[in-house]
Order: structure tokens, then sequence, then C-alpha cells
């Protein structure tokens, strides 16, 4: 079984201001080169920006802190795992102490680490980390109890790598963290109050009616694309979806995907054809409704 789930990059915020951040340290090693990796981004200019990094012992300053989302770009971009993992670690154990202000900034950092040290390694390790970026995103909300856009994006994709690597062990069949492993990670992070306050808020239409109960009638059935397995991929895709009137799936969207743009095609094409079958059908438009939005459908590809 080969590893093609491939890199994803996450895209930093560079210039940002954050509070409580120690501004006075001697950090000119880190400015002289991050203006030379700036003005010429290379192997032997990045090279010399992570050693000054490395380097340096102190706390977390904008430079420092600006000067790894840099780095991270750089090797965020390229096809370096080993790389990849060593900038990755080395701005999450940077961020650690002050994750609380950077959230976004150290999540990014974990989350790029765990893709690198799974992609290098096959390392089961990597799952649980994975578990923990998308327990820490989805639980995250900013000042004002609303998560931000940057952790949605965050907690979905976590979820797809987490279900992506679960898909690689189980096909290579080897020792990985159960459901049950998984789950309690993510339940230390105590609950996912966005997506609960969300659901309480569309569980009522105008009219008062609750969704029906019932199941989604696959069919097509969802089946390993072909060629796939020959290249030896394996993935994960999230769709989200809305339902009609008469439970036939409207609009379905990618939410996240791993790799990128493999089973993505195949997935909207099949789900777009399935359709919810209420458990009893004379009570929809009486005491139930099918019209849904914004459902969430993971999938999953593994070879067998």
């Amino acid at each position: 079984m080969r590893v093609l789930l491939g890199l994803f990059l996450i895209w930093f915020v560079t210039n940002f201001q954050p509070p409580a951040i120690a501004q006075d340290l001697d950090v000119t090693e880190i400015v002289a080169a991050s203006e030379a990796f700036s003005g010429a981004q290379d192997l032997t200019t990045r090279n010399a920006l992570f050693l000054a990094l490395t380097a340096y012992d102190g706390d977390a300053t904008v430079e420092s802190v600006n000067a790894y989302v840099s780095l991270l770009l750089f090797d965020g971009a390229g096809d370096d795992n080993e790389r990849l993992f060593a900038s990755a670690s080395a701005a999450r154990t940077h961020f650690e102490p002050i994750a609380d202000v950077i959230p976004k900034q150290y999540l990014e950092a974990r989350f790029l680490a765990a893709v690198a040290l799974f992609n290098m390694d096959q390392d089961a390790e990597a799952m649980v980390e994975m578990a923990h970026v998308e327990g820490r995103a989805r639980a995250f909300t900013d000042r004002i109890g609303e998560r931000p856009d940057w952790a949605t994006y965050l907690k979905w994709n976590a979820d797809a790598w987490g279900m992506a690597m679960g898909a690689y062990f189980r096909s290579a069949d080897e020792d990985h963290p159960n459901p049950s492993e998984i789950q309690a990670i993510l339940a230390s992070y105590g609950e996912d109050l966005a997506s609960r306050n969300a659901d309480a808020a569309r569980n009522l239409d105008e009219n008062g009616l609750p969704f029906c109960s019932g199941r989604m009638i696959q069919r097509p059935s969802m089946r390993y694309p072909f060629g796939k397995a020959a290249k030896g991929f394996f993935g994960a895709v999230i769709l989200q979806m809305d339902l009609d009137p008469d439970g036939q799936v409207l609009n379905p969207r990618v939410v996240a995907s791993v790799p990128t743009d493999v089973f993505e095609e195949k997935s909207l094409r099949v789900v777009g054809k399935w359709k919810f079958r209420p458990a009893d059908r004379d009570a929809v438009g009486v005491t139930c409704r099918l019209q849904r939005t914004n459902i969430i459908q993971p999938l999953t590809f593994q070879l067998r």
C-alpha cells in the first residue's frame, strides 16, 4: 500500500500583532534570516531561517511567530515530509506557551506536523494528534462565543484526515486507535457547542415540524472509483447537503477531502442521487418534515 494522500497546505495569516507576546527579546538573527528568506525563498535561505529559529530559546515574539508562519508556508507547499515535520514540530513547541493567544497558528502547526508524520512514517500517533487538533478546533469559540471560520475549516479537514488515516490502517491491516479512543479524545475538549446550537436552531421549521425519522436510501451505492485502486489511493470526503420536501438530496458540496480532487467528483455524483426515506410516509407534512439543510455525510474510501 502506497501512501498517496499528499500534503494539505493550511494558509496562515502572516501579518498580525497579537497581544501579550514579548517584544524586547533579541531576535536579531531571526529578523535577518527572515529578511533574506523574504527576498529569495529557496532552500538555502529556508535552512538559514530554520537554524536561526531553532537556535533561539527565548519566548515567542511577533518576529519569531511570523518567521515560523513564513517557514511553514514554504515547507507546506513542498513535498518533503521530513522537512515539514521538523519545522511544524518546532513551530508547535514554540507556539505552545501562547497557544491561547494565537490558537490558529498553533493548531495549524500541529495539524501540519500530524500530516507530515503520517505521510512520512504512517505512524498511528499521527491519528491521535489529528484527533486533538479536531477536538480543539471544534470546541474553540472566540470572545463572543462563536466559532471563527478558520476553526470550522480546520475542524472539518482534521476530521477528514483522521478518517483517511483510519482507512489506510484498515486497508493495510495495521494497528491504530479504535473509534472509542478517538471519541474519548474529542470528548476531552468538551461539547461542540457551535454545532449543537446550530442543530437546535434548525430543529423546527416555521410550522413547528421536526425532522422525520427514517434512513437514507443509498442508491446507487458508493463504490470505490475504477482505476484508483491501481494507484494505491485511499481517503475520505466529507459532504454537506440539503434535502428537498420529498427527501431528495440537493446541492451536495465538499466540506473537506483527502486527498484533494481524487474522490470528490464521484462522491458528489453518487450522493446527489440519494433520497431520504421516512419511517412513516403518512407523517410527512403532518407531524414531521423531510426538508432539511446542511446535513453532513462522511465517506471513506479504502482497499479491502
